[in-house]
This record gives C-alpha cells, sequence and structure tokens, in this order.
C-alpha cells in the first residue's frame, strides 16, 4: 500500500486540512428539496406489500426517458426499501402482454389523461397478473440542465433541476395510498468534470421521496 509522506516543514494539521478541502470539492452539491407528501396508509406503510411500476407520463421532450425514469426509480426502491418487493415496468409490461392486456393497459392511460383518475377495474386486473397490490404511477413535470455558462451559482460546472410527481395507488379500492412531488436540484463541482446525468438526478429526486414513505 502506497503512502504519502509530509513535505518537510509542513505541519501535520495543515496537511490534514489540506485532503478535507480536497474530499469536500470533490462531493457533489445539491440545493435542499422541495418536497410534499400526502398519504393515507397506517403505520405498517407499505411493509410486506408489493409495488408494481406503470409506465410514467413525461412532457413530449422526454418521451424516451419514460423507461429511464421508471428503471432509476425502481432501482433506488430496490435497494433503499428491501422489505417491499418491487415489480418493475419492464415486468409489469411483461405481464400485460403475457395476459392479452394491451387494450385495457392502453384504456387505462386514456382515462387516466381524461379524468386524471386509474380505473379500478384495470388496476383489479393488473393486481391479478402482477401479485401486486400498489401501483406506482411517476409523473416527470420537468427536467432542465444547465451548462458551465449558464452555472448558478458561479463555480458549478453543470446544474440540473427536476419536478418529479409519484402516486401509488392502491388496486383494492382504486385510491391513491400515498403521493408525493419533489423539486430537487442536484450540482458537480467544476473540478472534478462530471456530467449530470437524467439518471443520477432521478435517483437524487427518487432518495428524497422514498425517505417519506411509510
Amino acid at each position: 500500500m502506497y503512502q504519502l509522506a509530509r513535505p518537510a516543514g509542513v505541519p501535520a494539521v495543515l496537511v490534514l486540512l489540506w485532503f478535507s478541502l480536497l474530499a469536500a470539492c470533490a462531493a457533489p452539491r445539491q440545493a435542499p428539496p422541495d418536497i410534499q407528501v400526502s398519504s393515507t396508509l397506517g403505520a405498517d406503510g407499505f411493509n410486506s406489500q408489493a409495488i408494481a411500476f406503470l409506465t410514467p407520463t413525461t412532457p413530449s421532450a422526454q418521451e424516451e426517458d419514460k423507461q429511464s425514469l421508471a428503471l432509476a426509480f425502481a432501482s433506488t426502491l430496490t435497494q433503499a426499501r428491501p422489505e417491499i418487493r418491487v415489480v418493475t415496468l419492464a415486468q409489469t409490461l411483461g405481464a400485460v402482454n403475457r395476459a392479452g392486456m394491451i387494450r385495457d393497459y392502453q384504456r387505462l392511460y386514456e382515462g387516466f389523461r381524461a379524468t386524471g383518475v386509474l380505473d379500478r377495474q384495470p388496476l383489479a386486473k393488473l393486481r391479478g397478473i402482477t401479485g401486486a397490490r400498489y401501483f406506482a404511477l411517476l409523473q416527470l413535470g420537468d427536467f432542465h440542465r444547465e451548462g458551465n455558462a449558464r452555472a448558478v451559482p458561479p463555480g458549478l460546472a453543470e446544474r440540473a433541476r427536476i419536478r418529479l410527481f409519484l402516486q401509488v395507488w392502491d388496486s383494492i379500492d382504486g385510491t391513491v395510498a400515498w403521493e408525493g412531488v419533489n423539486e430537487a436540484v442536484y450540482a458537480t463541482d467544476p473540478a472534478l468534470e462530471r456530467t449530470v446525468t437524467f439518471r443520477s438526478v432521478v435517483e437524487l429526486a427518487a432518495r428524497d421521496l422514498i425517505a417519506l414513505m411509510p
């Protein structure tokens, strides 16, 4: 193992301070998230229950990010809450296709776009083919990324803002069991020369929301 020698004449405390500053500069920085949540769940929350992900909704400019949005959030939920069985979007879609429920799935979204409600009957069918009581519907409200020239505050290499809304529907009674919205900012230090990716920002917003789930 290599060891760094302290330069002659330099006090040890200054060396330690120097390495502490380097570590601080290397860490990503973020503004405090703005989060609002609402829940009708009891004390047990989602423990020992399964949550299946549905196809997210996104602005037209972000249509191609639906799958990566659901994948990043589901992965973060699995890591943060191992006691919850997570059914990924790919698994949900596979079950829908195997069961011949494509038209039902399409009507579910057509009804949601028109009313903001997920029809209880298709949800009950989805429960039967996925084994999940709860269904997570992600809605990406906004994703905006800034480069060096427009970075705020000065000195940050990149800065990204996301507004992410999550509803978890109960397929038993057709109600929203839990919902939350998170407006989060993620930024990196220019010394890292690191790109702020869509996935990294989604994971940040997901961790903030999941921390408040019962």
